[in-house]
């Protein structure tokens, strides 16, 4: 009897253990092993976690761009999450050894379509860590295949001295590179390669608009999802500087390109972000990284090619939460003295924390703004909502806002904003009740991470079912699916928005039309693409390749 209870114990754990395991996927570059993962809705998902797709960049490969990874001989085992590249804002295990990726499937002979996401976090933190960074719980549910993807961020992402040596753009040439790396692999996954999906989210988001603008990145995806952020924003930020303050705040050379290299490569990671994470105002994080016009990523800025129609034309879905950062101002409410100096000094500070700073005329343009939002009564207290309406627009609304009107002319957009109000949110109020619906709130319905999720047995579980089905749609289909018995027009003719509501959606006309309107009327699209671009011969040339492409 107890030989026969042993035996059938021994049998059910083995059976247990067998369904642990993944598919071995056969590669160009060498097998690959992982594990199973479970959905939200208890499907077996094989996860490949950790992924090298380029070398270490490390030594002289730090600032430059990324190199291939090179084949291995041993299955290699990726059950686990890779490294998360240099920051500060993380729990997760850190090292420059971070040029990885996360592989989802649910079937490895299908061929379905691909999801690749691209994380946020101000161009400074995230990762495609499973728990932190980008869980596959709730879109495996969905026959689809998800990649996610980490890149280096801060200096080592970005760092830029305008030169041959020093050109910048090394996270966005990280992740061509893993775009590159799912082109030739992902179907040994169960992908489908002329169905790629790239998605992003805030900076991320704006990395998934330059990449429509790439001619690096041309035929490498086939659609694009933009949550709350996008490229064509008026932001002027001048990596130079940024770039010669590390080297000054480390003691290296701030003038000769490959003195100051040098001397950076020197240096650990740990003292390069430390010295980064004290220039951040109030202990605050702001974009001080951003793209270079490198002749090779990019070769103007992307207000200007998708207005003069040099872009990746492929269907583009983009939009917004409806409150954004309308309540971040309230941290302040408190501190009278944060309040004061606002007050006193907001034509000093606007223009550096909206990322206008390096603009013509940029106190005026502060003041005017502050006029539209505030009609000359003082910042206080009681009226903060203001200042947050201020920053949402300019950080993130009017960008997204011009992606639509320039790009809806050449190609299909559906434009969207995310009105749903659950029962988590990242701002709220004192009892823990959502203050409204915030900057990455919609995020959590497509990608759960450990700290922010929707509940199983929570009433938000709809929305769940909701967006991802929205998301498998569009990349498997190239539009969205009919959702609650509307149908999702493009904007190609006019601008058509949709807008999740609490239980049903509904289509309807632009929104915050005066807000954005002042914004159009302080940077002009002119004045935007006037800067920031190639010499004309050099473009008139690139143009010509363009098209013959």
């Amino acid at each position: 009897m107890l030989r026969s209870f042993l035996i059938c114990n021994f049998l059910l754990l083995f059976v247990q253990l067998s369904q642990q395991q993944a598919p071995i996927i056969e590669t160009s570059l060498g097998k690959i092993s992982g594990n199973v993962l479970t959905s939200r809705k208890s499907r077996d998902i094989y996860a490949y976690r950790g992924i090298h797709y380029a070398k270490p960049p490390t030594g002289l490969r730090r600032f430059a761009a990324p190199e291939p990874v090179e084949a291995w001989n041993e299955t290699l085992n990726a059950s686990n999450d890779g490294h998360s590249c240099p920051q500060s804002f993380t729990m997760e295990t850190i090292d420059e050894d971070c040029l990885n990726l996360n592989v989802y499937t649910v079937n490895v002979t299908a061929s379905n379509p691909v999801i690749v996401y691209i994380h946020g976090g101000a161009n400074i933190y995230g990762s495609a860590h499973s728990e932190y960074g980008a869980g596959p719980q709730n879109l495996l549910d969905e026959d689809v295949v998800l990649v996610s993807i980490s890149f280096r961020l801060g200096a080592f992402g970005f760092l830029s001295m305008k030169t041959y040596e020093a050109s910048g753009n090394y996270g966005y040439l990280d992740q061509v590179l893993a775009l590159k790396w799912v082109q030739q692999h992902i179907k040994n996954f169960g992908g489908d390669v002329s169905r790629v999906t790239i998605i992003g989210e805030s900076a991320g988001s704006m990395a998934v608009t330059l990449h429509l603008t790439s001619p690096m990145s041309k035929g490498l995806f086939h659609r694009a999802i933009a949550m709350s952020g996008s490229a064509t924003n008026h932001y002027d930020i001048d990596n130079v500087y940024w770039s010669r303050k590390l080297a000054y705040d480390l003691g290296c050379p701030r003038y000769n390109t490959q003195y100051l290299l040098n001397c950076l490569r020197q240096i650990s990671w740990q003292r390069i972000v430390n010295i980064t994470d004290s220039w951040e105002p109030y202990g605050t994080p702001n974009i001080k990284w951003n793209y270079e016009i490198d002749g090779k990523f990019l070769l103007e800025r992307p207000s200007e090619a998708i207005l003069n129609n040099r872009f990746n034309r492929v269907p583009i879905m983009a939009g917004i939460t409806k409150n954004e950062f309308d309540f971040a101002p309230q941290v302040m409410q408190n501190k009278t003295y944060l309040l004061d100096d606002i007050n006193e000094n907001f034509s000093f500070y606007a223009p550096d924390f909206l990322q206008f700073n390096g603009t013509n005329n940029s106190a005026r343009k502060a003041d005017e703004l502050r006029e539209f939002y505030y009609n000359k009564t003082e910042i206080n207290k009681y009226n903060l909502l203001g200042l947050g309406q201020m920053t949402s627009d300019g950080l993130i609304g009017h960008g997204v806002h011009r992606l639509v009107e320039l790009a809806r002319k050449f190609t299909d957009v559906y434009y969207y904003r995310f009105d749903y109000v659950g029962e988590k949110s990242q701002f709220t109020d004192n009892s823990g009740n959502p203050q409204g619906i915030c900057h990455s709130d919609d995020l959590m319905y497509i990608f759960p991470t450990k700290n922010f999720e929707v509940e199983k047995n929570s009433t938000d579980m709809f929305m769940v079912d909701r967006m991802i089905n929205v998301v498998a749609s569009f990349a498997a289909d190239r539009k969205p699916p009919i959702v609650e018995t509307i149908t999702w027009a493009p904007s190609t003719s006019k601008v058509i928005v949709v807008f999740y509501n609490n239980k049903y959606p509904f289509m309807s006309n632009p929104f915050y039309v005066e807000r954005y309107a002042i914004w159009d009327e302080l940077f002009p699209l002119q004045e935007n693409c006037s800067t920031m671009r190639l010499p004309t011969l050099f473009l008139l040339l690139f143009i010509v390749c363009w098209n013959l492409l």
